[in-house]
């Protein structure tokens, strides 16, 4: 059986500056997925942890637009 990490974290909890770094982190920690979940207002199905990760990343500024470029910033990098 070939096993594989998949790692998530909520895009912009606590801000996009630290959700790069982490991302870079579970890279090199070995995960062979990364899942980046994009926050959204209400997250009510996500359980409590997810909810407040949603919270602190809009609160914090996040947008789909940010999002993106930051995932786009990743391009071309392994």
């Amino acid at each position: 059986m070939n096993k594989k990490l998949i790692t998530f974290l909520t895009a912009g909890d606590p801000n996009i500056k630290i959700t790069k770094k982490l991302i870079l982190a579970m890279q090199e920690g070995g995960a062979d997925i990364i899942e980046i979940g994009i926050p959204f207002s209400d997250p009510i199905a996500e359980g409590e942890i997810i909810q407040a990760a949603n919270e602190r990343a809009l609160s914090s500024g996040t947008t789909i637009n940010k999002l993106f470029d930051m995932v786009g910033s990743y391009r071309g990098t392994e």
